[in-house]
């Protein structure tokens, strides 16, 4: 690439010719207008001022001719240096540049931001942004478009940013429109657009953790933390172990990783390094609420309810409406034999969250049984309990109106999970015969009647119809006779069966769809009819059919008819003696080869998914009983 002929400029190193010539050439190759064109110029420019300053930096002895110098194909970049810089000021970010140089302004603001993000104190504060974009060069109709574009090119390599300073960035230039247009995915890397959009879309993890570390590599450990989190979410527990570990070597106290530690120590079953990694968080934030209910669910898993209990009553003295809090409560004072305490935890609950359905489920339960355990009393103790708990419960008035939408809601519940019983029995329906070649009504026919091996044509004559037989055929031949599915003016469907001349001749050869080929061949010295879905080379160039299940059928009378037709158009009479063919039955081939004694995937996956649906519709129904048995 010739920097210079792209700038339409000798070579030199004064940077304000430089820049002189890049505004000259910007005009004509707008990146609106000219995407490619721009890039190349943009290009040009970072390289010729780069040039240019490392020579002004050189004594004049090592400068050699600028005319001679040739750019090398992939520039070096200066690596950056990881400091924590002093807290910036940002009051001179309103003011415009002293020249009217465009170059020089965009310059100017892209430094701007370089420092910005360089102090990290100040790079995680939304206001520090929300004020540079407040700059007259972000709202310039004609270098708006430049500015937006050197920024995201910026950010390439500067990504680390609160979700907060990503949205404000999305506000002020709108780049997850762009990123739909062709031309700037090509220009950018398609990786960091993603991940773009990733930032506004996730809910993202905090920065400001960070500030009591001041001698961290603060951008190397968020690129750690960053992996991690995006290989938890991908489900990749190697890779999330290996970027924890390089993370936890930078900076162990970091709550954010640990929370990660956290969710990757329960992915892999180790209730312990989770409870570790949750407890540190609890030691460096006191008040954070998630990490006790994580540990106290953890606990409750763990079969150790006595001290899930007391996490959530440590919750629930901070905030005494916590929905999470309450529930796990409920379950662990109902573990412990506590129904009393869980009918009030659970009363509480439904007041503060009217549509939990799981809460009115177990409170339900609850009073059942609590009017069961009463019913046993002796007759003269039983009356006044019963009163005083009858009184009792109906004081819960609103319940009742609780009820019905909870009914409504397990019924379609229970609706849903019904019509995806029925799609999931057909899949596993339609996998089992495309399997077995043979639907479960045939196969359990079979296992009731046996598989009839026919050595000769007198064995057939002994079999009725359905029967299953294996046999073997010589001199098979096509007879040129179509099955296939044809509808009445009902619109019921029903099997038929046409010859090769009569369709020719109606022209609706080419408008079926045949789901069986009529075949004629020999067993022993007895001609027989079969019917085959497929065939194989083989079978066409030896002649020879034997297959591992057919079931007897009679034979069509259109079938037989269409046989004798055909025998004498294709001269096979001499062949087939048409008077000393089977003329009651014939067979229809399953399978040639007995299939893999190993189903396929599918049927154990619609098998899985079908148990797992029948047990919750029959959890529903269920939930329906214990809320419908006492109200």
């Amino acid at each position: 690439m010739n920097i210079w002929r792209i700038l339409d400029i000798d070579p030199t190193e004064d940077i304000s010719t430089i820049k002189k010539a890049y505004a000259k050439m910007l005009k004509l190759h707008h990146p609106e207008d000219d995407p490619e064109g721009y890039q190349q110029l943009r290009e040009a420019y970072d390289l010729a001022i780069k040039m240019a300053k490392k020579r002004q930096r050189k004594p004049k002895a090592e400068v050699t001719s600028i005319a001679d110098a040739e750019p090398p194909v992939q520039p070096e970049e200066d690596t950056p240096i990881l400091t924590v810089q002093r807290r910036l000021s940002f009051q001179h970010i309103d003011a415009a540049p002293d020249r009217n140089d465009p170059v020089e302004q965009i310059d100017s603001f892209m430094e701007q931001v370089k420092a910005l993000y360089d102090d990290f104190p100040s790079r995680i504060n939304p206001e520090n942004w929300t004020k540079l974009l407040r700059s007259d060069l972000v709202w310039n109709i004609h270098l708006r478009r430049i500015v937006s574009d050197r920024l995201f090119h910026f950010l390439h390599e500067h990504h680390h940013l609160p979700k907060s300073v990503w949205l404000i960035l999305e506000d002020g230039f709108q780049w997850r429109e762009l990123i739909q247009e062709p031309f700037y995915m090509d220009k950018h890397s398609k990786n960091f657009c993603q991940y773009y959009l990733k930032q506004l879309d996730e809910p993202g993890l905090r920065f400001d953790t960070l500030l009591a570390a001041p001698h961290l590599d603060r951008d190397l450990f968020l690129s750690y933390r960053d992996a991690a989190y995006q290989a938890l979410k991908e489900n990749q527990l190697e890779q999330a172990s290996n970027s924890l570990n390089a993370a936890i070597a930078l900076f162990a106290d970091d709550p954010e990783l640990l929370r990660l530690q956290g969710e990757y120590c329960q992915r892999i079953s180790d209730t312990d390094g989770a409870l570790d990694a949750y407890s540190r968080i609890i030691s460096i934030q006191p008040d954070d609420i998630d990490s006790y209910l994580a540990r106290a669910y953890i606990w409750y898993h763990k079969q150790h309810v006595t001290e899930a209990q007391k996490e959530c009553e440590y919750i629930l003295s901070q905030l005494p409406t916590h929905p999470e809090a309450l529930s796990l409560l409920g379950k662990c004072q109902l573990k412990l034999g506590n129904e009393a305490q869980a009918k009030v935890t659970f009363e509480q609950l439904l007041a503060a969250s009217p549509h939990d359905y799981e809460a009115l489920i177990l409170l339900t339960q609850i009073r059942g049984n609590m009017l069961k355990q009463v019913k046993k009393l002796p007759a003269k103790e039983r009356k006044h309990v019963l009163q005083q708990l009858t009184s009792e419960l109906g004081e819960r008035k609103d319940l009742n109106k609780q009820i019905r939408p909870a009914i409504h809601f397990q019924v379609a519940i229970a609706t849903v999970t019904l019509a995806l019983i029925m799609l999931f029995q057909s899949l596993l329906y339609n996998a089992y015969v495309d399997h077995t070649k043979s639907t479960p009504i045939s196969n359990v026919e079979l296992h009731q009647n046996g598989l009839v091996k026919l050595s000769s044509p007198e064995d057939l004559k002994q079999i009725g119809p359905n029967q299953f037989v294996q046999a073997k055929l010589t001199n098979l031949r096509f007879l040129k006779i179509y099955q296939y599915t044809k509808t009445d003016k009902d619109g019921n469907s029903y099997t038929a069966y046409e010859n090769y001349l009569t369709l020719n001749e109606t022209g609706d050869i080419g408008k079926i769809t045949p789901s069986g080929y009529v075949k004629i061949g020999y067993l022993g010295d007895t001609p027989i009819l079969v019917i085959m879905k497929h065939s194989t080379n083989e079978i066409e160039k030896t002649g020879i059919l034997e297959f591992e299940m057919g079931q007897v059928m009679d034979i069509p009378p259109k079938v037989l008819t269409d046989t004798k037709k055909m025998l004498q158009d294709l001269e096979l009479t001499s062949l087939f003696d048409f008077n000393k063919l089977n003329q009651n039955q014939m067979i229809e081939v399953k399978y040639l080869t007995i299939p893999s004694p190993s189903p396929p995937l599918e049927l154990y996956f619609y098998g899985l998914i079908l148990l797992v649906l029948c047990r919750f519709f029959f959890g529903s129904l269920y939930n329906l009983y214990i809320i419908t048995r006492v109200y």
